[in-house]
């Protein structure tokens, strides 16, 4: 009598019993790794805004033609301004690039907008916070309401400070979180033009 041969019930039964291990495994955690991505996502996107402000301030790029041709910032608005980023815990979930047209090293609505763009946090991600680092104020960091980062042209220079210019800081620590707060990633913004995320 010839032999069949093949699987047997048992072995069959234990191969479904390990795939339903491991396919409840990833179903439980895909979650949280798929909060993780985007907030990685959204941390990479806040890290690239950065670098297009200070790309737009090293090419010298032109924020509206009708304003003065004026390097040293005697007659603004000028036409030619440092660029920065501008963040804030009261719009979590939006951060604007802006063009310093009044030399303030803040941005500013009125009398100029300086909005280049505004950027959305998408995917449910949001700012979890900012603090601001400075040796001589805040060594251990201090919870900022709003952060702006502005590099002047030629060098550019990098300008860490809040909103209204009253402290400078060494570095920024910018927290992007997921809507519950289980994943966090940051952005890490030097006074020497140096961005990452950790």
């Amino acid at each position: 009598m010839k032999r069949v041969s093949g699987f047997t019930l048992i072995e069959v039964i234990v191969v479904i019993g390990i795939m339903s291990v491991i396919s409840a495994i990833v179903l439980v955690n895909f979650p949280r790794f798929q909060r993780g991505a985007v907030v990685e996502k959204e941390a990479a996107k806040l890290a690239l805004a950065m670098r297009e402000a200070q790309s737009f301030s090293l090419a010298v790029r032109e924020f509206n033609s009708a304003f003065n041709d004026d390097p040293f910032c005697l007659n603004i608005p000028v036409r030619f301004p440092g660029y920065g980023v501008y963040l804030a815990m009261s719009s979590p979930t939006v951060y604007t690039i802006f063009g310093d047209a009044t030399c303030s090293k803040q941005y500013d609505t009125f009398p100029v907008d300086e909005t280049v763009k505004n950027i959305k946090i998408e995917n449910k991600a949001k700012l979890g916070s900012l603090k601001g680092f400075n040796v001589g104020i805040c060594s251990s960091g201090c919870a900022l309401d709003e952060a702006l980062v502005t590099y002047l042209r030629p060098g550019p220079s990098v300008f860490l400070t809040d909103n209204g210019g009253i402290n400078s800081y060494d570095y920024f620590e910018i927290s992007l979180t997921s809507s519950d707060g289980s994943v966090a990633k940051t952005v890490v913004v030097r006074s020497t033009g140096q961005i990452s995320i950790k």
